[in-house]
C-alpha cells in the first residue's frame, strides 16, 4: 500500500528501511529512502509504521547504561 504518494513510498518500503536503519523519525527515514516529506500528510501513517517495528519502544531513559571502559 501507498503511504507517501507524493515520492510513492510504500509500507513495506518503510517498514524495512526503518528495521534495518534502526531510525525511529519518519524523516529520517524518508531521506535514507531518498527524498524528504513534501505535503506531509503521510507523516503520521509513517510514524505508525515506524512505531510498529518496535524502534521506539524504549526511551533513552529506559535503554540499558553502556558499560564503561576498562581502565
Amino acid at each position: 500500500m501507498y503511504v507517501c504518494i507524493c515520492n510513492g513510498y510504500r509500507e513495506s518500503e518503510i517498514e524495512q528501511t526503518a528495521r534495518a536503519s534502526g531510525l525511529s523519525c519518519p524523516v529520517a527515514v524518508y531521506q535514507v529512502l531518498g527524498s524528504g516529506p513534501c505535503c506531509g500528510t503521510c507523516l503520521p501513517m509513517a510514524q505508525d509504521i515506524i512505531n510498529g517495528v518496535g524502534n521506539c519502544s524504549k526511551t533513552l531513559r529506559e535503554q540499558e547504561p553502556l558499560p564503561l571502559a576498562a581502565e
